[in-house]
């Protein structure tokens, strides 16, 4: 009877071991398939412009500017990506006074550029002003104005007054081209 109490016993040590083998492979391994497309975007958050200074902005003059991050996709790190760019234009005297637009065409993502009235994408001849809205918009092939981002204007470290606003962040989000409505990609 002791006897086969221990061989139950052992069968069952046996077997427990062969269920935490398993899930200590097999739980890596579901996480490995599971398709990284299908998570929830991480949050943004605010990040610097490159290449625009709140004092040097002309009124009424579009600024190009560029938005890095730390990216890691897979087995490969990218410390200094570009995630994006903004448009900015000042439209008054003060620092709030900014419009802030992503360079992606509401209409099938082209990248926008200036053009004769504000600006224009090159693939399919959408026009906006300086204020993002659309030019004529019975005839504009899109279907919204420029996608307009959250800012914020901040202290830029590299400027010797302690007490200047003369850096840009902003938190950058895509949003769905071809829709009417402005909606952002999670």
């Amino acid at each position: 009877m002791a006897d086969q109490q221990r061989r139950s016993f052992l069968k069952w040590c046996v077997h427990g071991m062969g269920v935490l083998v398993g899930a200590i492979i097999g739980i890596p391994a579901i996480a490995y398939l599971i398709d990284a497309r299908n998570r929830p975007a991480r949050v943004s958050g605010m990040r610097k412009v490159e290449g625009i200074k709140i004092s040097e902005l002309a009124t009424g003059v579009p600024k190009q500017g560029v938005i890095r991050n730390v990216r890691q996709d897979g087995w490969t790190y990218h410390p200094n990506d570009v995630i994006g760019r903004v448009w900015v234009v000042k439209h008054g005297k003060g620092e709030r006074d900014l419009h802030v637009f992503t360079t992606i065409c509401p209409h099938l993502g082209c990248s926008i550029n200036t053009g004769d009235q504000g600006f224009a994408c090159p693939c399919h001849g959408a026009t906006f002003r300086l204020d993002g809205e659309r030019v004529d918009p019975h005839h504009n092939p899109a279907q919204r104005g420029m996608d307009t981002l959250e800012f914020e204007v901040a202290h830029d470290p590299t400027n010797p007054d302690p007490n200047n606003k003369d850096a840009l962040l902003v938190e950058y989000v895509n949003y769905y081209q071809s829709r009417a409505e402005k909606v952002p990609r999670t």
